[in-house]
């Protein structure tokens, strides 16, 4: 007998939790070379597990791949967004004005810092902060008298955000943006700029290093910055705000409420091994969702969600928009033929953790993308083989009068 929890992640076997089976194709798996078992194996005869020469290594890789002035590593993407919102200079309550079309760390990082999470709608096609949207909300807050932390602008899927349309919105107000490209690594603005380059009125840009990110260091993130007196006091925060006398290296102060958001040496020089092969990933990648793209051409079932033009992708998720109600039957039905679809992401105002903070009116168009959205199989190690088996299936589900 089995007991299946809610998560389907595991099973009860007579008395054993084992990991249930997964579907016979993810929507994303990380791939690991022999230059990354070297990587990590250095380190391990190095001696210097955390707190030693990898975390610097790390970070002036990402400075050449960003062209960003300094790049500050920490723990996850999560943590980054929490140290960039300590850069902010607001009183507390003041509004942070964020995607639904995201992961909640997004939003959850404005009640790390005090602010108040307002969810701003998004573009239905892409899932993108609409600027339009943005100026309402903050007319909105003039209206109300209501103090604006911070935007945050969301890469969604890899796919670069018209962050210059923000900025012309807020550089006026003295507003400052804050890009979260836990996504987009590697991705190129319209402009020609990487994302994490140096903008005026770019605060900061995040980045994720979980083991589905291009970047697979198994946990980790960056904060990109135009500031060198921001960065350096981003590295005091992610280990405690410990300053040490540099006469007597033993005795320390703890000058600020400080984060242990440190990056170890281990996951530092995993990610700096698969960050010399970022451009090839993201070729891998792009073949791949080329391929999708045209399969699913003229299809009036579905759509595919690609990036602006004039932007390079960075191809982090392949999305798909499907009828609203039917993207759960063609979703489970996918999973059931053995492909690990899944959804990026649930709206994130209508998590629980926000019910205090609604309602939130006017976000049809984030809803809209949000419940038509399916995320495809799309990594490195995919073959045409098993790409050409998820398109069959899915043209199969979205056009059931052809099945």
């Amino acid at each position: 007998m089995s007991l299946q929890f809610r998560n389907q992640r595991h099973v009860v076997k007579r008395g054993r939790v084992e990991r249930a089976s997964r579907p016979v194709i993810p929507y994303g798996r990380h791939r690991l070379l022999p230059e990354d078992r070297e990587a990590l194996l250095n380190v391990l005869d190095s001696g210097w597990l955390t707190g030693g020469p990898a975390v610097a290594d790390f970070e002036a890789a990402l400075e050449d791949v960003t062209q960003a002035t300094e790049v500050v590593a920490c723990s996850t993407g999560t943590s980054a967004l929490q140290l960039a919102g300590a850069l902010v200079d607001a009183p507390p309550g003041a509004w942070w004005l964020v995607p639904p079309c995201t992961f909640v760390a997004s939003a959850q990082a404005a009640r790390y810092c005090g602010y108040r999470p307002v969810f701003v709608d998004c573009d239905e096609a892409t899932g993108l902060l609409c600027p339009d949207a943005l100026e309402r909300t903050l007319s909105a807050a003039d209206a109300e008298g209501a103090a604006v932390a911070a935007v945050v602008a969301v890469d969604l899927n890899g796919h670069p955000a018209p962050v210059e349309r923000y900025l012309e919105v807020l550089r006026p107000r003295g507003l400052p943006l804050i890009r979260d490209g836990a996504h987009s690594l590697g991705a190129v603005d319209l402009d020609g700029k990487p994302v994490g380059a140096d903008r005026e009125g770019l605060l900061a840009t995040t980045f994720s290093f979980h083991p589905v990110k291009l970047i697979a260091a198994a946990e980790g993130g960056a904060i990109a910055l135009s500031c060198r007196e921001q960065a350096k006091r981003l590295r005091g925060l992610r280990s405690h705000a410990m300053v040490r006398n540099p006469e007597r290296p033993a005795e320390y102060e703890v000058t600020d409420l400080g984060y242990n958001h440190r990056l170890s040496d281990l996951h530092a020089a995993l990610g700096c091994a698969q960050l010399a092969r970022l451009q090839s990933k993201i070729d891998e990648r792009k073949q791949l969702a080329d391929r999708y793209q045209r399969a699913f051409d003229g299809i009036d079932t579905m759509q595919w969600v690609g990036p602006g033009d004039g932007t390079k992708s960075a191809w982090h998720l392949a999305s798909i928009l499907v009828d609203r109600q039917r993207r759960w039957s063609i979703l489970e039905g996918l999973r059931e033929r053995g492909i690990g679809a899944a959804n990026h992401y649930p709206a994130a105002h209508k998590q629980p953790t926000f019910t205090s903070y609604g309602p939130f009116p006017g976000l049809n168009s984030s809803e809209a993308y949000c419940d038509r959205q399916i995320t495809l199989p799309l990594y490195e190690g995919l073959t045409f083989s098993q790409q050409d088996h998820v398109i069959h299936e899915v043209l199969q589900l979205v056009r059931p009068e052809r099945a």
